[in-house]
């Protein structure tokens, strides 16, 4: 005997739309937690790697230096000198000759004296590359190239 079944064809069994649709589920189930899990686990590395990075969570600190301007000074390559955006700056600078260390771009300056011990304060307020200069009273000395300052940024 022929029965006619609902949604089905007279003599052929119904297609079981359900069964499709669960197995479809299931699969949409589980690549969504993959993606979740893949996502939660980007989003942990990349928060330690930044919250947890000593370079990241050290504050300011206080870089002190020591420039002695003399021939030697003038003739070597220029020191480098190295500090963090925002670290506070100490060079004790002695000099055998007198006018101003400058510094191009930070726009910070101090007077030099010769055979005085001069303490030059400042921030390094930008990331960058700054060279420090003497600019002197005399010919010779008028814009000598001492140092660099390597500015890294936070």
């Amino acid at each position: 005997m022929i029965t006619r079944q609902p949604d089905g064809i007279e003599g052929l069994p119904a297609a079981s739309s359900t069964g499709h649709s669960e197995i479809h589920q299931l699969k949409l189930a589980k690549l969504a937690i993959v993606a979740g899990t893949a996502a939660m686990l980007v989003g942990f590395y990349i928060g330690t790697k930044h919250f947890f990075s000593i370079e990241s969570s050290a504050t300011e600190q206080l870089r002190v230096y020591h420039l002695d301007i003399g021939e030697t000074c003038l003739r070597e390559p220029p020191h480098i000198f190295e500090a963090r955006e925002g670290d506070r700056i100490v060079l004790t600078v002695t000099s055998l000759y007198s006018g101003k260390l400058y510094v191009h771009g930070l726009e910070e300056e101090t007077n030099v004296i010769p055979g005085a011990e001069t303490a030059f304060r400042f921030t390094a307020a930008h990331a960058g590359r700054y060279y420090l200069h003497l600019h002197g009273e005399d010919e010779d000395h008028a814009h000598a190239e001492l140092a660099v300052l390597e500015v890294a940024p936070r």
